[in-house]
């Protein structure tokens, strides 16, 4: 199991990495308090309740993005698993597909 510090230390080391790298379209954010790296408005990073880098995109992310993005992650050997797609809502709140699946049954 993963601490919270070396959870913090992988997503700051992966935010400098980004913060040089093209392949971050739209900017890149860490933001210490939700333990999460922030890709433009498309994509985001943090750890899964396994301890897993979770990675996931918004649902209308471009393909040229999402490509860029997960080969710049393979190169740099930064090991992470594909997570459900997501939108934001009205209240700016992040919404997971198979939440708004769930709502719609």
């Amino acid at each position: 199991m993963l601490s919270a510090e070396d959870k913090q230390r992988e997503l700051r080391r992966i935010y400098e990495l980004a913060r040089q790298s093209e392949a971050f379209e739209g900017g890149v954010t860490f933001q210490d308090d939700t333990e999460i790296v922030i890709i433009g408005d498309w994509a985001l990073l943090a750890y899964d309740e396994e301890d897993e880098l979770a990675l996931s995109f918004h649902l209308n992310a471009r393909p040229v993005e999402v490509a860029r993005l997960t080969r710049f992650l393979v190169e740099h050997e930064v090991e992470f698993v594909l997570y459900e797609a997501f939108v934001v809502n009205d209240r700016d709140e992040i919404v997971f597909e198979s939440d708004l699946e769930g709502r719609a049954g």
